[in-house]
């Protein structure tokens, strides 16, 4: 093995210059974190290690990509959907090492090894597609585990993973490293934990790549502890606007909710918390009356169901977990005049629509195909495209995902201009918990077939 090397590197996607003369060389055996704001290239680094760039899009106007001979990569894609072929983890697996042509007397030792790597045992036999995010990414990890990769390629493994499977799959990384002396490049904006590996962190600004000295490093990393969320607890006295009686829910013959009573306060921000597959998405489901549910949810003292999904859907709107979902357009520009068309928020004349876009970093993308935004760049544009439908209540699931501190910042700041005009009610699912003190007003968790707000002072 050698080392992988960028030398005079400059890549355009549509003639837009994304990395710019790269010359890096990435150290065999280390583990390297890219860093840098949404839509910087990060992920392109990784598609062009994996040789999936220029095949399948842009175009290298100089430089070359060098990849020690043999070596074999693998990689995890920041929306794990976009990677699995089969119906059940324990199939695309059997899929995987087939095509990697492992002896046929091998493969179950490999399964259960990944399985067992992924901490996904329980779900081998499941449909994929019913798994939660943060699953859905760990049987990604365990899947690409399968292939024995030399270099390892991590595009934001964290994004929809809860506190305890990050911790673990922490530690799972450094035992490869350790012991296998795995080269491991990873991509991320919520750094907390990482100090655990001691990687040689690179910072991506302008499409320009530069490593950071051992004290910027560390810096960096240490903003990542002790971050805290404070919290109040809601009163009766409180006007609320969604309202649960004796609310169950289950998936198959599995209870994820057993009855329960609670109201969501109107014109407040709840945060749902839990680990994964706990059913924070499926709670939101039956919220927006996409599945079956027993008990009773009343919008404003009225019965949901006694609501035509018409008038339902014009106070309520669910930001879907994955972007690419939300869209119904080709490109951002029709994206914005169909949301313009349709807009219950007076804030969101022209003027503040491009205020919007020059905020988030968005301006001067109208033309651009939706699908080829970076994932943090569509998630900004998916929130953006809600917030100007202006409903009552806004259901986000993971909204977060793929955003940089700076990011973060400016989507806040845009939910709170909106709603200058036309207050709403956020209910947030969310497991990147930094930056958000301050926004939250209630913590709801779920966790146990239970739901319980909690108050105060939550570290992370």
């Amino acid at each position: 093995m050698t080392n992988i090397n960028f030398k005079n590197l400059s890549f355009n996607f549509d003639d837009q210059s994304i990395l710019k003369n790269i010359n890096t060389e990435f150290t065999e055996g280390k583990i390297h974190l890219l860093t840098g704001v949404s839509g910087s290239g990060k992920s392109t680094i990784l598609k062009l290690i994996a040789g999936l760039l220029p095949k399948y899009g842009g175009k290298i106007v100089t430089g070359t990509v060098d990849i020690p001979t043999g070596a074999q990569v693998g990689m995890v894609f920041q929306d794990p959907l976009m990677q699995f072929a089969l119906d059940t983890p324990r199939h695309e697996l059997e899929f995987t090492l087939e095509n990697c042509q492992v002896p046929t007397q091998q493969i179950p030792a490999r399964i259960n090894r990944a399985l067992n790597f992924g901490n996904v045992q329980p779900l081998a036999n499941r449909l994929i597609s019913t798994l939660s995010g943060g699953q859905q990414q760990r049987v990604a990890l365990a899947v690409t585990m399968a292939m024995q990769p030399d270099i390892l390629l991590l595009d934001e493994p964290f994004a929809n993973v809860d506190e305890e499977n990050r911790q673990f799959i922490i530690k799972q990384l450094r035992l490869i490293n350790n012991d296998y002396h795995t080269t491991i490049i990873m991509t991320d904006h919520d750094l907390h934990g990482y100090q655990q590996l001691q990687p040689i962190v690179w910072r991506l600004t302008n499409g320009c790549l530069s490593q950071l000295s051992v004290k910027d490093s560390a810096h960096l990393l240490q903003k990542g502890i002790n971050q805290k969320l404070t919290t109040s607890l809601p009163t009766s006295e409180l006007p609320a606007i969604i309202n649960f009686d004796h609310l169950s829910i289950k998936r198959g013959n599995q209870n994820l909710l057993l009855p329960t009573d609670l109201a969501f306060i109107k014109n407040k921000t709840t945060l749902v918390t839990g680990p994964n597959g706990i059913g924070k998405s499926t709670l939101f489901k039956a919220i927006a009356r996409l599945l079956k549910y027993k008990g009773t949810i009343t919008y404003e003292r009225t019965n949901i169901q006694k609501l035509s999904p018409g008038k339902y859907y014009r106070h309520l709107g669910l930001v879907f977990q994955h972007a690419n979902d939300q869209f119904l357009n080709v490109t951002v520009g029709e994206e914005l005049a169909l949301a313009l068309k349709t807009s219950q928020n007076p804030y969101f004349n022209h003027q503040h629509v491009q205020s919007a876009l020059e905020l988030l970093g968005l301006i001067g993308r109208e033309e651009q195909i939706v699908y080829s935004l970076s994932g943090g760049q569509k998630k900004k544009l998916q929130i953006l495209l809600m917030l100007m439908r202006g409903q009552d209540i806004l259901l986000l699931d993971e909204p977060f995902t793929g955003l940089d501190p700076v990011s973060l910042k400016n989507v806040l700041q845009l939910i709170k201009e909106a709603q200058t005009r036309k207050p709403q009610t956020l209910l947030i699912i969310s497991h990147q918990l930094n930056g958000l003190d301050g926004f939250i007003d209630f913590h709801l968790k779920m966790n146990q077939q239970q739901l319980k707000y909690v108050g105060g002072s939550h570290e992370f």
